[in-house]
């Protein structure tokens, strides 16, 4: 009877430690990866500011192109106003055909 006792003890020792080293592994594991987690979440906001910060600088590089080109086509136009006139024409004569042909 007290050796089926003492094994009874010992299994349940054995069961605590088991159960000990296993909570202890588990909290590891969470700690790493609470971690990992915060890291992975900092180096994605990182990428995100970097990604706009490079979509304003491409943003306001097509700001200045569209303004550059604008001021071309505004220098042509004031250099040939008849040559301008002629090509504001035949373009609006060309967009009120297509209207004219879509209905």
């Amino acid at each position: 009877m007290q050796t089926q006792r003492n094994g009874v003890i010992e299994a349940v020792e054995q069961a605590q430690e088991t159960l000990s080293d296993t909570a202890q592994t588990v909290k590891a594991t969470a700690d790493d990866l609470g971690a990992r987690a915060a890291d992975i979440g900092a180096k994605a906001g990182d990428y995100a500011r970097e990604a706009s910060r490079q979509a304003a600088d491409a943003g306001k590089t097509a700001y200045r192109a569209g303004g550059d080109v604008l001021d071309l086509v505004e220098g042509l136009a004031r250099e040939n106003v008849w040559g301008s006139l002629l090509i504001a024409a035949a373009l609006g004569y060309g967009l009120a055909c297509l209207v004219k042909k879509a209905r």
